[in-house]
């Protein structure tokens, strides 16, 4: 076996230096690469977060805001007509309180729901949006499904309204 002389040593030491400090030098460089690309990572998942915080907090605002509205609705109580001939009598009951003449009330297919009455009517125009507003006030559910209006005499008009309501039992 041959002995290596110290110059040829120093030249596979210093290769071997030189080896080892590139492969440092190298490892630093991509570790500092993959620390940057952690980083970029790490702040990108905080923005999404804050996002996402802001997302959350604006649905939880609007939840609170639904729970709260619908507990208000909750309270209110809807009255719902025993029968057609209540609801019926109820709708122009509103009419004759307000001096609008009926010329026919028929019932009339509904849209949904149980029970629709159609009232061909005679009156005073603002007595008539009174009794628009009667109607919607008037203690049970009602639904105006449709309203036309034309001119009459002077100061009049006459319309058909079709209203619309569920009845308490459920039955037509």
């Amino acid at each position: 076996m041959k002995r290596i002389s110290l110059p040829r040593k120093r030249v596979v030491v210093s290769l071997l230096a030189l080896i080892l400090v590139i492969g440092v030098v190298a490892g630093q460089f991509i570790f500092g690469r993959m620390v940057t690309e952690e980083r970029r990572m790490i702040q990108d998942l905080r923005t999404r977060q804050r996002i996402l915080e802001a997302d959350l907090q604006n649905k939880t605002r609007l939840l609170q805001a639904y729970r709260s509205t619908n507990e208000e609705i909750g309270g209110y109580r809807v009255f719902l007509p025993p029968d057609q001939v209540s609801f019926y009598s109820s709708v122009e009951r509103e009419l004759a309180r307000n001096g609008i003449q009926v010329n026919s009330m028929k019932p009339s297919k509904p849209v949904s729901g149980n029970s629709a009455v159609q009232i061909d009517f005679v009156g005073p125009y603002y007595s008539v949006l009174n009794v628009f507003s009667d109607w919607r006030g008037m203690g049970s559910a009602v639904r105006m499904i449709s309203v036309t209006l034309t001119a009459d005499e002077p100061g009049k008009v006459k319309g058909t309204a079709i209203l619309e309501t569920a009845l308490a039992g459920g039955g037509a």
